[in-house]
């Protein structure tokens, strides 16, 4: 519980000081993923490949529990929300996910 809550503090702080990671989760996925090497590890540059692979050493939530987070912290902060088209975008998605767990 205290990591989920980690990961909703962090990623509140990154949908304040960044609005376009509010529209595209990969962004957010990223700015997550930096504030978690940069900070505390004081690394400058790090491949995508070493943080696939060590994703758990740098402390790195996993891609699931940011969308999460961020969808719950979007729910109860509708000015962190996404714009309007893109809610449209997810909304639809959402059809068609569901469609396809039918199959």
């Amino acid at each position: 519980m205290k990591t989920l809550k980690t990961v909703e503090r962090r990623v509140t702080e990154i949908l304040r000081e960044h609005p376009d990671a509010r529209n595209d989760d990969m962004r957010l996925y990223l700015l997550v993923s930096e504030s978690c090497i940069y900070e505390p590890h004081g690394i400058g540059t790090v491949t995508f490949a070493d943080v696939m692979t060590n994703y758990k050493a740098f402390g790195i939530p996993c891609f699931e529990s940011i969308r999460r987070a961020r969808q719950k912290i979007q729910a109860k902060c509708p000015e962190l929300g996404c714009s309007p088209e893109v809610r449209r975008a997810r909304h639809r998605m959402e059809h068609v996910y569901s469609e396809y767990a039918k199959d």
